[in-house]
Formats: structure tokens, C-alpha cells, sequence
């Protein structure tokens, strides 16, 4: 209608063409390089996690205790499916969640890929300070000890601070608040269930020392 208005006021076809052109930013795609490194992100991450998995499989005959399924935990799984659907989403086609992007410029972007960097450094570093006292599920085994060298002279469960840095840097890689938000979800109610049995096992386990690791320790960030 203001091009008819413009035409209607006497200016000919000449002078409109030389208006200046307004090009739109569609929200209905998203950059494809972000898109490839959210992808390589979560393939990195699941890698990581089925190394570990295969190198120190669960020690059943020394278990004396481990935390069993619950509704907190079903709760848990669902929510990294949605996680897992949202990013594949995003990764795919995603103009389906274009209306929960963010405008962020491309610095924050970098940022979370930084995040995600240190998380997989806290991550590497934290299974070689635990060593043979890993396992996926949490548990509490004879030989269990109460390690207190690396990130663990700091935190009690540096592993859980590194999944929220390394899931919850794809917030900003992807500028999408539904992908970024249900990771942040996911790890945040796995870890709160994780962490409860554990602190619980380990204080039964080593009494004191463990009170007194507690007292001088942050549980995911360090005690200032």
C-alpha cells in the first residue's frame, strides 16, 4: 500500500528504484555453522560418556549399595528426550522452534563454545582424579574412597558442574532458550537426584572425614 501511495504522489519508477532496499532477517533459519557444532558438541559428549562406560564397566560384585530407579529419575529421562528432540530439531529443521530463538550477537556464540571447552577439560580432569572410583550409577563399592585430589580438593562433584557447562553452553551456541533451557533442566534434576544418594552413601561410608570434606567443600561451584 505505500508503494501505491508513492506511485499515486508523482514519483516515477526511476526514483523508486533507487529507494534504499530493506532486507529482512529471517528467524526461520539459523546459521548452518552453529548448527554443525552443536551436532559435533553432543556427538563429543555421548563419545566421552560411552568411553568411560566401557572402560570402567559397573563393579556389581562389589557393590554394597546404588541408586535405584524413581520417579525423580523417570522424570529425568524424559526430560533429556525432550533435550535430545529439541537439539535434533534445531540441528535439522530449525524453523519448528525459530519462535523461542534469541537475538544474541556472534561473541556469545564463542562464549559458549568456550564454556563447553572448560567442560570438557573439568570433565577429563575429574575422571582421572576419581579414577577406579567412577561408575555411571552412582554407587557405593568395598573399595570406594573418598577422593580429595584435582577438582575434587574444591568440589564435591565436579563431573555434574561439568555437564551443566558443557550441555548448557549450547543456551548460547544455539540462541534458543527451549534447546538450552531443557539441557539446564535435564542435567540440573539428574545431578539433584545423583548427588542426594551420593552424599547420603559417602557420609554412612567415611562418617567424619566426610563431614569435615563437606564443610570445606562447594557441591558443584567452589566455596569462596
Amino acid at each position: 500500500m505505500e508503494l501505491a501511495a508513492l506511485q499515486g504522489s508523482g514519483l516515477d519508477s526511476e526514483c523508486l528504484s533507487n529507494l534504499p532496499r530493506v532486507t529482512f532477517y529471517s528467524t526461520m533459519t539459523e546459521p548452518l555453522t552453529y548448527r554443525i557444532l552443536v551436532a559435533v558438541l553432543l556427538l563429543a559428549f555421548v563419545t566421552h560418556r560411552a568411553y568411560y562406560n566401557r572402560r570402567l564397566p559397573p563393579q556389581e560384585s562389589e557393590t554394597i549399595d546404588k541408586l535405584g530407579s524413581s520417579r525423580g529419575s523417570t522424570l529425568s529421562v524424559i526430560i533429556f528426550l525432550l533435550a535430545f528432540v529439541s537439539t535434533a530439531i534445531y540441528i535439522i529443521t530449525p524453523s519448528l522452534i525459530s519462535w523461542a530463538s534469541i537475538p544474541l550477537p556472534d561473541w556469545i556464540h564463542l562464549l559458549g563454545l568456550g564454556i563447553a571447552f572448560a567442560g570438557f577439560l573439568l570433565l577429563e580432569w575429574s575422571h582421572r582424579a576419581l579414577g577406579q572410583n567412577w561408575s555411571d550409577q552412582p554407587r557405593i563399592t568395598q573399595a570406594q574412597q573418598l577422593v580429595q585430589t584435582g577438582p575434587y580438593h574444591w568440589v564435591r562433584h565436579p563431573i555434574y558442574s561439568a555437564f551443566l557447562l558443557i550441555l548448557g553452553s549450547t543456551l548460547f551456541i544455539t540462541a534458543n532458550w527451549l534447546v538450552g533451557g531443557l539441557w539446564i533442566a535435564a542435567v540440573s534434576s539428574d545431578a539433584a537426584l545423583r548427588i542426594r544418594y551420593e552424599e547420603a552413601a559417602m557420609l554412612n561410608k567415611s562418617g567424619d572425614n566426610y563431614r569435615e570434606y563437606h564443610r570445606r567443600t562447594g557441591k558443584i561451584f567452589p566455596r569462596f
